[in-house]
């Protein structure tokens, strides 16, 4: 049996197939043919013992690496199981099992993407690379305490193109010297799960989307004692009414359960009132700049925002019971006037989950429904930011699967168009559920008139 050669472009085949790749052949092959050697390795890690602006617990776990690499057959396996283990705390994700993934997210784009097949296989190469690594782009994040997830201080935030034929962008945290180690949610109410997704920048209201997201992540979200948190609801989107007239309120929180309203200062985002636009104007362009030249940094961010964000006086929670059934109400309206009539419980408003879902449902029947759908009625039910879909014959259609929040028309026109359950399987691929990839507070808020004053 012939020897097995393995030659750069091997490696470089075996770095594209490794899971999370995203490296045409040409820069994995030249990322092969960077592959360090172990005395590499060990002057790397003789540095990191050294200097100064690494955490001292950090310098402890490097310490041990350096012993190791003064033992006969080093680097092996138990030498790579362990350094993989520090990767990950290092980037603030529990170590996985075995025979899970054994690069964390955070080192998605980390430039030698063949560490997973390395580290499985107790190759050297893993260890080599990861401790040169260490010296260079990871090095940043070596300033935090072992263990420790890395702060939101002196990082940079950029715009990648994302891998759809749509015209998005993703939004991902840097460290300087180029590392990803976060993404950029969709804003979100405190205590919201977050929805993580591509944005979509092919018109003014989706660059406005990028520049709100920035803003608000920048500024610390909308946790409460956040810059960019609404005072009124202290930034969780939801007000509890002390009597039946809603003349009073005061913060609801989701653990609590029970009716909740729509906070009319922040119109259910958690977030204050951001000059959106202007900071659109002025870093738009730099965050879609490639390369390490490119991206805005948190600190030009934070000096900007202290110039331009309004003042925010104390005022008193007030309920927007007219956010609430708006978007509800027109929907209703726009089925009817397409032929159909709404029978049983009328929608009253958005519901909330306690996990910041939102939701409305209503029957709709008549002949339209009849002559559409084959039945008396069928059950329309906009649930958990994932869009409109009709059941009631055995299975669940999804309307208007591209638009998670569609304007009302839209809605109606859907529901006239829907084919007849009969012609396709209840379970048909088509039907399942999309991710959802946009952010539906905003969303459902921007049919409903402004917000008085």
């Amino acid at each position: 049996m012939p020897k097995r050669r393995t030659t750069a472009q091997q490696r470089a085949r075996e770095m594209q197939r490794a899971p999370g790749s995203r490296l045409i052949y040409g820069q994995a092959l030249e990322a092969a043919r960077r592959v360090p050697g172990p005395d590499q390795a060990r002057a790397a890690l003789q540095d990191l013992a050294e200097a100064g602006d690494v955490s001292v617990s950090w310098k402890e776990r490097v310490r041990r690496h350096l012993a190791a690499s003064g033992r006969d057959g080093w680097p092996g396996p138990a030498h790579a199981a362990e350094l993989r283990e520090d990767l990950h705390r290092l980037a603030g994700v529990i170590v996985p099992d075995h025979d899970l993934p054994v690069v964390p997210a955070p080192f998605e784009h980390f430039p030698l993407v063949f560490l997973h097949r390395a580290a499985r296989e107790g190759r050297e190469a893993f260890v080599l690379a990861a401790a040169c690594a260490l010296a260079g782009p990871l090095r940043h994040l070596l300033r935090y305490p072992y263990g420790q997830p890395p702060r939101l201080d002196d990082v940079v935030y950029r715009s990648r193109k994302a891998p759809t034929t749509a015209a998005r962008r993703r939004l991902t945290v840097d460290t300087p010297d180029g590392l990803h180690f976060q993404d950029v949610y969709y804003p979100r109410p405190w205590g919201a799960y977050d929805v993580a997704g591509f944005y979509r920048t092919d018109d003014d209201r989706g660059r406005l989307e990028v520049a709100r997201a920035v803003l608000a992540h920048a500024l610390g979200g909308a946790v409460p004692a956040s810059l960019a948190a609404c005072r009124a609801c202290q930034g969780n989107g939801w007000l509890s009414a002390l009597d039946d007239g809603h003349e009073e309120h005061v913060p609801a929180y989701r653990s609590g359960g029970g009716p909740v309203c729509i906070c009319a200062g922040c119109r259910g985002t958690g977030l204050r009132p951001l000059p959106v636009r202007d900071f659109g104007d002025r870093f738009g362009r730099r965050l879609e700049v490639a390369g390490h030249r490119g991206g805005v940094a948190r600190s030009d961010i934070l000096a900007w925002a202290a110039g331009h964000l309004p003042a925010l006086p104390d005022v008193p929670a007030v309920c927007g019971e007219g956010l609430q059934s708006g978007y509800a109400a027109a929907v209703v309206d726009a089925v009817r006037a397409a032929g159909f009539t709404v029978v049983g419980e009328e929608p009253c408003g958005l519901d909330f989950d306690d996990d910041g879902g939102m939701g409305i449902h209503f029957y709709a029947g008549g002949e339209a429904a009849q002559r559409v759908f084959e039945r008396e009625r069928v059950l329309v039910v906009w649930y958990c930011d994932r869009g409109w879909t009709v059941t009631g014959f055995g299975g669940q259609r999804q309307l208007l699967p591209d638009q998670v929040v569609p304007a009302p028309q839209d809605l109606a026109v859907a529901l006239l168009g829907c084919a007849s359950p009969a012609e396709e399987e209840p379970h048909d691929e088509r039907l399942r559920l999309r991710p959802r990839d946009v952010d539906v507070y905003s969303a459902v808020l921007a049919y409903l008139p402004p917000a008085a004053g």
